[in-house]
């Protein structure tokens, strides 16, 4: 039989269903969307937190170390106590988050390559000098006094080390917390400056919690975010703004002995003092409560901008 006489069958196309409404809400062309992701993300890191703090306060020593941050005084035995729990729980969250979306947890803007490297001293110097700034500038306006100092020989030595460790720590935590998973997968959903924004502003309302800080401050650690924010575009990394963060927040908590987004610390170097309007001092928020914080802010975007050319990221 001649096989070629035969009627060919009608080829079979498979048709889709077409997805359900509600599925749409939660899928995308790329899986579960963004905003699902992002809330997954922070319910985890916020019950990891609160289970933290919760099995801290169980140890009596470590739950007096937690109660004295409360009431708006940080030691180095409370950072050194709290901050590697929640950078473990952090990165837990990250990891999982980055098995599910099979990514690799360096992705997420720490890379491991770039560990305590020029990106992060770099922004270490940027930090030193942007708070060394603003408060010599309100010195030479005559609202802080530097005062005798209140450190010497061991103790010196020994709480320069402490504080200086124990804000990498919180710098790491914090800008990784933000400005790590958190943005990378909220720019992929609504673009990277529309996630900036957002995760800025809940920085800033999160430090409201701090005794000692208003709206003002707030507003000025939304401004610091939005700055770290850039300095991620430009460098593709957060080594810059873990340096910058790290190293603001020593200045003014150990060098400059200066209220700190409203929170005092023990051990630091100088008896300083702020005298004179709230405007210029920032009163009892600190430097980051003065209008020239904001200054300083705007100049460091200009000058960054032009040191640090554009650099195509990856979502």
């Amino acid at each position: 039989m001649d096989t070629d006489s035969l009627p060919t069958s009608p080829q079979i196309t498979r048709v889709m269903p077409p997805s359900s409404p509600i599925r749409r809400v939660f899928f995308g062309e790329d899986g579960l969307r963004a905003g699902w992701r992002f809330l997954i993300f922070v319910v985890l890191l916020v019950l990891c937190v609160v289970a933290i703090r919760l099995g801290l306060r169980q140890i009596p020593p470590l739950r007096r170390v937690l109660d004295q941050a409360q009431s708006g005084t940080i030691t180095p035995s409370f950072e050194f106590v709290f901050e590697p729990a929640v950078i473990a729980g952090l990165f837990l969250v990250t990891f999982l988050m980055a098995k599910i979306e099979k990514r690799s947890f360096w992705s997420y803007g720490l890379p491991l390559k770039g560990a305590f490297g020029k990106l992060f001293w770099q922004g270490a110097i940027w930090g030193l000098a942007m708070e060394s700034i603003e408060t010599f500038a309100i010195y030479v306006l005559h609202g802080f006094s530097f005062g005798s100092l209140a450190l010497s020989g061991f103790p010196l030595v020994k709480y320069a080390l402490l504080w200086a460790f124990a804000f990498v720590l919180i710098g790491i935590f914090e800008e990784f917390s933000f400005r790590g998973y958190a943005q990378f997968t909220l720019a992929r959903g609504i673009g990277f400056w529309p996630a900036a924004i957002l995760l800025s502003a809940l920085f800033g309302a999160v430090h409201l919690g701090n005794p000692g800080e208003g709206w003002i401050g707030a507003l000025s650690v939304l401004f610091f975010s939005l700055f770290a924010c850039f300095t991620l575009l430009r460098t593709g990394s957060l080594w810059f703004a873990v340096g910058l963060h790290a190293a603001g927040d020593y200045a003014e908590t150990f060098v400059y002995s200066v209220p700190d987004s409203g929170m005092k610390a023990t051990g630091h170097l100088l008896n300083s003092s702020f005298h004179g309007a709230r405007w210029l001092t920032g009163g009892t928020i600190g430097p980051e409560g003065s209008v020239l914080d904001f200054v300083v802010f705007l100049i460091a975007f200009i000058v960054f901008a032009r040191l640090y050319p554009a650099k195509r990221m990856t979502l």
